[in-house]
């Protein structure tokens, strides 16, 4: 029995039969000999005092009720307009705050309300407080800062002598997004100096290496107006996996920005902090119209979609079919340079109007002829230019009587054809003989 030639043994190995359960076989053993990946952080990303989870910010919100604070939540997208005495805490929300809340809750704090604002992305309260990069813009009168996206630090905790142990467990290790077992948090930069009155609330070490320490601010509050404004610059600095860990002093760091924003009231300490939820995602949120309502009247890209469709409606009117038919518009048709001459000739012909007819054959002759010789005849009628025809050419006499004599009396049709003729030829000898001065 001879062996089956290479060429047939792969291709009954390759038939989907053979090949699809021994693939499906390799993905089952890489699934189960690969190890899960439990590094990392799960659940819910939004820093939301409603969240329990990692990343949510459900321990700031009950340290600030145990420590004396009257802590609430804001499920509305509106703020009461003689609220001035609370501490809004902005927490970078997936929403942002559009103009007319940024407006509303700057107001607030000029009259005396403080702000704690988490620094997120590009938005209107981070532009509006002179925040966040702006490159082509000049600083406003607050100051101009940036996040130092890439640069990292260390938070520096000013007592951790009174913290627990914390030899064993996730805390000695550090979280699995924080390998080291160090804190890394943004640190603020401010492109200008810093707004007047500012005070660093916490820091962190930008250094290179351990040899040099380099302290930037993690956190920064400043007057604005009769209130104040806290500017955070890393979400995680407040998140609650990072709050529970004493040693590395982010509660201490959390319970100086609420001080700050809290103190300084015209009328004492300010007591209330009220956590924006709405911009969380929390509260009644509106509906799809009601979305699309708010969006093409609140926003400045709404608003060009309305001055588009605007414009759209103008084509559509300008170029649609009309209510009333307009009227058709009455067209005389007229008769081609040819048909007007056909029918001339049958009109002269059925009145026997060979005089006229030669009158205006002689006129274009002569017209022809002095446009040829580039000069007038300086005939000034249709006997006198006959005349100068047979005088500048003698041998043309005989048709320049002919022509003479249709002028004078009618003739008969083919009479009429023999002026043409004539005509003709005394064209041509005028227009071929030499021309003289």
């Amino acid at each position: 029995m001879t062996a089956p030639a290479p060429r047939d043994l792969r291709t009954r190995l390759l038939r989907p039969r053979v090949a699809l359960p021994v693939i499906a076989a390799a993905v089952i053993v890489v699934a189960l000999l690969t190890p899960e990946d439990t590094g990392g952080r799960t659940g819910d990303s939004r820093l939301s005092s409603q969240s329990t989870q990692p990343q949510g910010a459900a321990a700031l919100y009950e340290l600030a009720g145990r420590l004396g604070w009257k802590t609430s939540q804001r499920l509305t997208d509106s703020i009461p307009l003689g609220d001035t005495a609370a501490v809004h805490v902005i927490l970078d929300p997936p929403l942002a705050l559009s103009s007319t809340q940024t407006s509303e809750l700057l107001d607030r704090v000029r009259r005396g309300a403080g702000l704690v604002y988490v620094l997120g992305g590009g938005t209107p309260l981070a532009d509006s407080l002179g925040l966040g990069s702006r490159r082509d813009r000049a600083s406003s009168v607050i100051g101009s800062s940036e996040l130092m996206v890439g640069r990292s630090g260390e938070l520096v905790a000013s007592d951790t002598a009174s913290c627990p142990d914390e030899s064993e467990g996730f805390l000695r290790a550090g979280l699995p997004f924080w390998p080291d077992g160090e804190t890394l948090i943004l640190a603020l930069r401010w492109e200008g100096d810093p707004p007047p009155g500012a005070t660093v609330l916490a820091t962190v070490n930008t250094a290179a290496s351990d040899s040099t320490a380099r302290y930037s601010a993690a956190a920064m509050g400043f007057p604005l107006g009769r209130g104040r404004v806290v500017v955070v610059a890393d979400p995680d600095l407040l998140r609650n996996d990072v709050l529970r860990v004493c040693r590395w002093g982010a509660d201490v760091a959390a319970v100086r920005i609420l001080e700050y924003a809290s103190g300084g009231a015209p009328n004492g300490r300010r007591q209330q902090l009220i956590f924006d939820e709405y911009h969380q995602g929390y509260g009644d949120q509106p509906g799809t119209f009601r979305g699309i309502v708010r969006y093409l009247g609140r926003t400045p890209s709404g608003h060009l979609v309305l001055q588009f469709a605007g414009a759209g409606l103008v084509l559509l009117l300008a170029v649609g079919p009309r209510l009333l038919v307009p009227a058709a518009t009455d067209r005389i048709e007229r008769r081609s340079p040819l048909e007007h001459v056909e029918a001339l000739a049958q009109a002269y012909r059925a009145v026997g109007a060979t005089r006229t007819a030669t009158s205006r054959l002689v006129h274009g002759v002569r017209r022809r002829v002095e446009h040829a010789l580039g000069a007038r005849s300086g005939a000034t009628s249709d006997d006198a230019f006959l005349s100068w025809a047979a005088e500048r050419v003698p041998s043309v006499a005989g048709d320049v009587e002919v022509v003479r004599q249709a002028l004078v009396k009618p003739v008969l049709r083919r009479e009429l054809e023999t002026v043409g003729q004539a005509l003709r030829r005394i064209e041509t000898a005028l227009t071929s003989f030499p021309r003289t001065s």
